[in-house]
């Protein structure tokens, strides 16, 4: 339904969580983040994540992913995470957060992409 394949989803959740893990980049919405970041983060949760908004352009999948890989990486991302003990890396437009708001931020961002996905008959 949406513009990216499964596999797409799938690697752009993977570099998404990493990116929790090990740090995004953080020169965009620099000014969103420090006036912003509580309201953006409660309107994401009220009323969604706007269609075609990216928060960073390097987190676009390529054209061309493999989804035995893709979905491999999304489970090793995850399986990270959750193994995590450490310092989460603040996020480029909702800056630090605790790991319960970090949980449910990856879990609403899952949903929102994984909701455009229809199975295949078959």
């Amino acid at each position: 339904m949406g513009h990216w394949s499964l596999a797409q989803i799938c690697k752009h959740l993977a570099d998404s969580i990493h990116g929790s893990l090990d740090g995004f980049d953080m020169r965009n919405h620099r000014v969103k983040r420090f006036f912003l970041s509580k309201r953006l983060l409660r309107s994401m949760f009220e009323q969604g994540i706007p269609r075609g908004y990216t928060v960073d352009p390097r987190l676009t999948p390529p054209a061309q992913v493999d989804l035995d890989d893709a979905v491999s990486a999304l489970d090793r991302a995850i399986a990270r995470y959750q193994d995590h003990r450490g310092r989460l890396r603040p996020h480029p437009l909702f800056g630090d957060m605790p790991r319960e708001t970090w949980n449910r931020v990856h879990r609403f961002h899952c949903a929102h992409h994984l909701s455009f996905v229809i199975p295949a008959d078959g």
